[in-house]
This record gives structure tokens, sequence and C-alpha cells, in this order.
């Protein structure tokens, strides 16, 4: 029977407990844990390989998803460039519509926009101040490496997966 990884793991920590409530000879209990870990460590290779594998794939999935960004982007410029052409050729020879069977086009007045020229010569009226209150977590963390002890932060260490 193929057993998941954490129902091994779950055994082989149920039966080092057994055998530490057991009071058996060390050698005994490094022996048995030993043979026990074989299958462990299969699975734990398997899963290793599949991580690897993934990724690898995510590596290929990233790298197209940046050829078809690419490609996405020229095809933008293209569209907008088009657009522009069409649009001041038109309005150069005084054509303000263009009709046939598939769709219609015309050249329409966009509704007005504010253009600010000088922004210190705008009442304050019409300002508002923004505050952006942000934490440097970088000089936090080398501060707390440096041992000094700041209010609402801590250091703490994560495990990671490391597979060579």
């Amino acid at each position: 029977m193929n057993k998941p990884l954490y129902r091994l793991a779950d055994e082989y920590l149920a039966l080092a407990k057994a055998m530490v409530d057991q009071e058996l000879p060390d050698e005994v209990i490094a022996d048995t844990l030993e043979g026990a870990s074989g299958e462990i460590e299969e699975k734990a290779w398997n899963v290793a390989a599949m991580i690897l594998q993934f990724e690898g794939e995510t590596d290929m999935v990233r790298a197209a998803e940046k050829r078809m960004s690419v490609r996405r982007k020229s095809l933008e410029n293209r569209l907008e460039w088009m657009r522009q052409y069409l649009l001041s050729n038109l309005l150069a020879t005084g054509i303000s519509e263009v009709s046939s069977p598939e769709f219609v086009v015309k050249v329409c007045d966009c509704p007005p926009r504010a253009v600010l020229d000088d922004e210190d010569a705008i009442p304050n009226t019409f300002k508002v101040e923004e505050t952006i209150i942000s934490v440097r977590k970088d000089e936090v963390r080398r501060a707390l490496l440096d041992g000094e002890i700041i209010p609402g932060a801590h250091l703490e260490r994560g495990r990671r997966l490391s597979i060579k």
C-alpha cells in the first residue's frame, strides 16, 4: 500500500515514542528507526523531484508570460498608433465620419479635462495634503540584529526547503 508522507511521518513518530516508552536500549531504538526511515526518505526524494519538476514548469510558464506580455505591449502600441494615424488623417482632410456595413468611424469631441499648467499657482482650496507613513523594515531588522529593543517588532526565523 502506498502511504502518503504525512502518514509515514506520523507512524515513525509513534514508533519512536513507543520504543522510548518501552525503555529499550539505544542501539535497538536506533536500528529500528533507521529501518523505518527508509520509506520516508524514498517518499521525500519523490516529493523533492516533483518540486524540482514544478519549478522548471513554473520557469517555462513565466518565460511564456513574459514573451506574451511583450507581444501584447507591441500590439497595444500598434493599435494606439493606428488610432492616432486614422484620427490625424481624418482631421487633416476634414472628414468627420466614414460609414460601411460593418462599422462607422466618427471623429468625436471628448469631454473637457483639466490641464494643470502650473501647480503652484492653483489655489489651496483645490489641494489636498496626503501623508504616507511607512515603516522601513530593513532598518528595523538591522536595529533588532544589533540588539536594540523596538516596541512592536521582533525577529523571527522561518524555515525553508533547499533542494540542490
